[in-house]
């Protein structure tokens, strides 16, 4: 969204090709409920509202959305154009702007007994919306930041949230488990440390979660809700086989966003650079540069001024978008 907007400042076209089925990557899939502290401006937003105000700036230039298209490669023609293969069809352009997060995610899956079988009964990977729990006694299995940071947003609603984790050693960070330990001190919250949850109970929908400790000792608590914060698989696709150079599944860039890729750019989770830290500030800001990096290369020979809205206000016309 972010380099659509800077493309639409630079009054050039775009294009933006995703492979999920609606915008707003991980946000929208994992966390649309969740509230987003560290965007500048915005002291405290939900995930799903920070995507629509996105999407509007973003799209407001006219570039074209197509989704649930997977590029499989990117090919050079001898007009010096390059062409966006996807599953579906093929896109000419002039540059390309990878911003795919961490790319393609699927949770890493609780192994314990009923799991599968209660699955959207009761068992969720993800919290779509927070009224489902109200009311509810809402068991997580983690000891990472997604983990520590649901115990404090369900905490506000459900009936009862308990933490259980198979280490004494939390991943978070350290405010975080400060935090959920208060809310266990005051009895907000229960907190089961090196336990695991070994079975869950129930017909039709989840009823109860069986817990065993380090000890061996077990014992059943009832449950309306698990919500399993193991973590995630991570797939880059047929992105590894463009010849795109890569450290530890991140794509290498210069202070340009250029990859070794010839008129290929990126920006995001998924780059690395020297001093590269991850967070939404600092991909809105590599989105910026990538793109006038881009128009640079499309451009060849002119110089590209970067445009200030508070300055130069917005482009007059809408834009006229070409594949």
């Amino acid at each position: 969204m972010a380099a659509a907007f800077r493309a639409g400042m630079h009054e050039i076209s775009a294009r933006i090709v995703e492979t999920a089925t609606h915008l707003g990557g991980q946000v929208t899939a994992l966390y649309p409920e969740k509230k987003i502290y560290d965007v500048f401006g915005l002291p405290e937003i939900l995930g799903k509202d920070l995507v629509r105000d996105l999407i509007k700036q973003g799209l407001q230039f006219g570039a074209e959305v197509s989704l649930g298209e997977a590029v499989m490669a990117v090919n050079y023609k001898d007009d010096g154009l390059m062409e966006v293969i996807t599953d579906s069809r093929a896109y000419p352009t002039r540059a390309v702007i990878i911003a795919g997060g961490i790319g393609l995610i699927t949770p890493r899956k609780h192994d314990a007994d009923g799991c599968d079988r209660l699955e959207g009964k009761g068992v969720y990977y993800s919290v779509q919306h927070l009224e489902l729990f109200r009311g509810q006694k809402v068991v997580i299995a983690g000891g990472g930041d997604s983990a520590l940071d649901w115990v404090i947003n369900l905490a506000e609603v459900a009936e009862r949230v308990t933490l259980v984790h198979r280490s004494d050693d939390f991943k978070g960070h350290a405010s975080t488990v400060r935090q959920v330990q208060q809310l266990a001190d005051r009895g907000r919250v229960g907190l089961h440390i090196s336990t695991v949850v070994t079975a869950l109970h129930g017909n039709s929908h989840l009823e109860a979660v069986t817990l065993r400790n380090s000890r061996g000792i077990e014992h059943t608590i009832e449950a309306q809700a698990l919500l399993p914060m193991l973590g995630f698989h991570m797939n880059l696709g047929p992105m590894t086989q463009w010849g795109l150079k890569f450290e530890q599944k991140n794509i290498v860039v210069n202070s340009r966003m250029e990859t070794n890729l010839p008129g290929v750019f990126a920006a995001g989770d998924m780059v690395t650079y020297p001093g590269k830290i991850k967070l939404i500030a600092t991909g809105f800001a590599e989105a910026a540069i990538a793109v006038k990096s881009a128009v640079e290369h499309v451009r060849p020979g002119e110089k590209v001024r970067v445009q200030y809205s508070s300055i130069a206000g917005l482009p007059k016309k809408k834009l006229e978008v070409s594949a």
